[in-house]
């Protein structure tokens, strides 16, 4: 896993050092005319850059997508999801209200976007393990569930968010 890591994250010094060595092979090879090698190499680094970009491009948009989820969680569901589960404590009956359905439904819609962009490779895979934990913690809620159990009967909604965290 760690070597795997390694590579991902200098594979285009990688690209640089191979193609290197294969415009060296090449410029021996071929009666020392530089202009090959020269390509090769120019084309090698074109691709590192191009790598390097796409991989600053990407921790941006991870860390926009991160800023902003944290965000809306935190200002709109953490404390709330907190209260219910309070409450489904001291009353395993407890029913949830309209207001409170809403809430659960914005929260299972926040979940699904999460994941969405967790399969487009947009969300690192320890964030998502994170998140992936506090959202089964909430949906087991047993007042939450009957919410979700409803919604999981829509098979194709949620971007197929309950049948990655394996909702029973």
């Amino acid at each position: 896993m760690k070597l795997r890591k390694h590579l991902k994250r200098y594979s285009d010094l990688y690209l640089i050092n191979i193609l290197t060595i294969i415009s060296g092979i090449i410029f021996y090879c071929f009666d020392r005319k530089p202009e090959i090698p020269i390509a090769i190499f120019a084309t090698g680094i074109s691709i590192s850059f191009g790598f390097r970009q796409y991989k600053i491009e990407n921790d941006k948009m991870f860390k926009e997508l991160f800023q902003s989820f944290n965000e809306k969680y935190d200002l709109k569901f953490n404390n709330k999801l907190n209260k219910i589960e309070q409450k489904t404590k001291e009353d395993l009956n407890y029913e949830l209200n309209k207001k409170q359905i809403a809430l659960i439904m914005d929260y299972l819609n926040l979940c699904a976007e999460e994941y969405l962009w967790y399969t487009k490779g947009r969300i690192d895979e320890t964030v998502w393990k994170s998140w992936e934990k506090g959202m089964k913690f909430y949906i087991n809620i047993k007042s939450i569930k009957k919410i979700v159990d409803t919604q999981k009967a829509q098979k194709d909604s949620f971007y197929g968010l309950f049948e990655k965290l394996k909702i029973e």
